[in-house]
């Protein structure tokens, strides 16, 4: 190994370098056996629940104005929650209003169609009276007559043919235009009577009740929110759980900088915060894929670790309960193993800083499994020799 020596004490600088050694934080290395472990921080929730959903059927958003207390107990038939019905109420006496305008046009539409049936008859009992007449002078004896009133009765039966035809196709489109105009009316009223079924079927559903005995868990939002007074829901999507007794897990948040080493089937020291005295054994059963912040209004992001418990206590352990764990994400075993603070770089790229006589050396290392705050060196550095856990002031990182 070739070593690269950064800073080497001079007689007119051995002074100083001596001083910095001095005051500088280092720890000697040496061979020791260790588990590596990540902490984390988390709940207990339902591995086995029964959900209390909204009931399907209608496409409506619902806000809740009131829902009983989380953990609290509740019996079979219990109203859990309550919805805030002021706005279907004002959207329905508006959708009433809309049915009463279309029966209106409805009504003005068979008077109107009344109206101009009996203007057309009319009009055409007027030509049919105005042709006798023209025809009976239109027979008269030529003699009788000027050639120009001769040319008028010819003129006027030529028009009353034509007003007649016209009258004729009146009639004949009137009923497709009468039609048409009903069939639109009706189609939107049959528009504001299905909203209104609509807006009663809400109404129907403005308190949720339990299907069952058991103890009350608030359902999360698309961002991982707990649902409560004030939040929107859907229909076909829980508002709450019923967790079955003693089928709970633990779901833990690691810290993004934390979550070192882990996976599934690793081992999980589980205590409850309720009882710091007792812990539990458990093992990660799943292990989000991207970390993400546990609420809108709070960037730092958590992997989400779920651990099945091994001996669940269902006196002891409820869901709600605070939990601390540690996951243990490996163990090394006797190997040099240094605070992840000392270590700069990673990968081919990694080295500490020897302290010795002639000052600071860096040290290529070859890194094993590590932890949040402990890594284990595979080679680099021996026994007894003294790692800096800060860099010299005239390092280059």
């Amino acid at each position: 190994m070739i070593k690269r020596i950064l800073v080497v004490c001079t007689a007119t600088a051995l002074a100083a370098c001596s001083s910095e050694q001095a005051t500088a934080p280092a720890i000697v290395a040496e061979r020791t056996s260790t588990e590596l472990l990540v902490p984390a921080r988390g709940e207990l929730i339902a591995s086995e629940s029964l959900p209390i959903i909204m009931p399907g059927g209608i496409r409506m958003a619902f806000n809740i104005s009131w829902i009983a207390p989380e953990y609290s107990e509740i019996r079979k038939g219990d109203v859990i929650a309550r919805f805030d019905d002021v706005q279907i109420r004002l959207d329905q006496a508006t959708t009433r209003l809309a049915v009463a305008k279309s029966d209106f046009k409805l009504a003005n539409t068979d008077r109107a169609e009344d109206i101009e049936r009996k203007r057309i008859g009319h009009e055409t009992i007027r030509v049919d009276g105005e042709r006798e007449i023209s025809e009976a002078f239109a027979t008269v004896d030529e003699r009788l007559m000027s050639r120009n009133e001769m040319i008028d009765a010819l003129s006027d039966l030529d028009y009353l043919d034509v007003e007649a035809a016209y009258l004729e196709w009146q009639e004949d489109t009137f009923d497709q235009r009468t039609t048409a105009e009903r069939n639109l009316i009706k189609a939107e009223r049959q528009g504001e009577v299905t909203k209104l079924e609509k807006q009663e079927k809400a109404l129907n559903m403005m308190e949720l009740t339990s299907p069952a005995d058991g103890t009350l868990v608030y359902a999360r939002t698309g961002w991982g929110e707990k649902l409560g007074k004030g939040k929107t829901v859907f229909p076909g999507r829980p508002v709450a759980f019923m967790p079955i007794r003693g089928k709970v897990k633990a779901k833990l948040y690691v810290p993004e900088t934390d979550a070192v080493g882990i996976s599934v089937g690793q081992p999980v020291r589980v205590r409850l915060d309720a009882a710091s005295d007792r812990e539990f054994a458990a093992t990660v059963e799943t292990v989000s894929p991207v970390a993400s912040p546990k609420n809108k209004t709070d960037p730092q992001k958590f992997f989400i670790v779920e651990a099945t418990i091994e001996n669940v206590d269902p006196d002891l352990m409820r869901v709600g309960s605070r939990v601390r764990a540690e996951i243990v994400t490996g163990r090394v075993d006797d190997n040099v193993i240094v605070p992840a603070q000392s270590v700069y770089g990673d990968g081919d790229n990694a080295h500490v800083f020897v302290m010795n006589r002639g000052g600071y050396e860096e040290r290529q290392v070859t890194l094993g499994m590590r932890s949040p705050d402990l890594i284990e060196l595979v080679s680099g550095v021996e026994p007894g020799e003294r790692i800096s856990l800060i860099a010299p002031a005239d390092a280059t990182l």
